[in-house]
């Protein structure tokens, strides 16, 4: 997948209406079609990421070495943060930690839109007996 199909299954996991166009997503909510459409990049935007992993419940986990999301059967996914050598780059503002994290909040939100759709939370599981 690209960024733009990794952006556009995040969307649908979070029940988003989006319309793709050269190089930018824009969305708005399903349920309000009056609602005006809006950028959104999660890979790049830390606001966009948060509104993500709280519409799609995706649950982030951060570790010293990498971040790790979550969400619904099977979909996991875990980032590594780059090595970073403090005495030639710091990394004062976490920009690497913030990196991984919205790399994992879109790619694990990606994974579930494409694999179950839309409000996939609501889904009852199937459950088959076995004679």
């Amino acid at each position: 997948m690209n960024n733009l199909d990794i952006i556009h299954y995040a969307a649908r996991a979070a029940n988003w209406e989006s319309r793709r166009y050269h190089a930018v997503v824009h969305v708005r909510p399903r349920h309000d079609p009056s609602a005006q459409w809006s950028p959104f990049d999660p890979l790049r935007r830390d606001s966009d990421s948060a509104k993500l992993a709280a519409a799609a419940r995706v649950n982030v986990t951060h570790h010293d070495g990498y971040v790790a999301a979550s969400a619904g059967v099977g979909a996991l996914l875990v980032f590594a943060h780059e090595d970073i050598n403090v005495d030639r780059l710091p990394d004062l503002d976490c920009a690497e930690r913030r990196r991984a994290q919205r790399r994992a909040i879109a790619e694990c939100a990606a994974l579930i839109g494409r694999d179950s759709g839309p409000l996939w939370w609501r889904k009852e599981p199937v459950l088959r007996r076995v004679p």
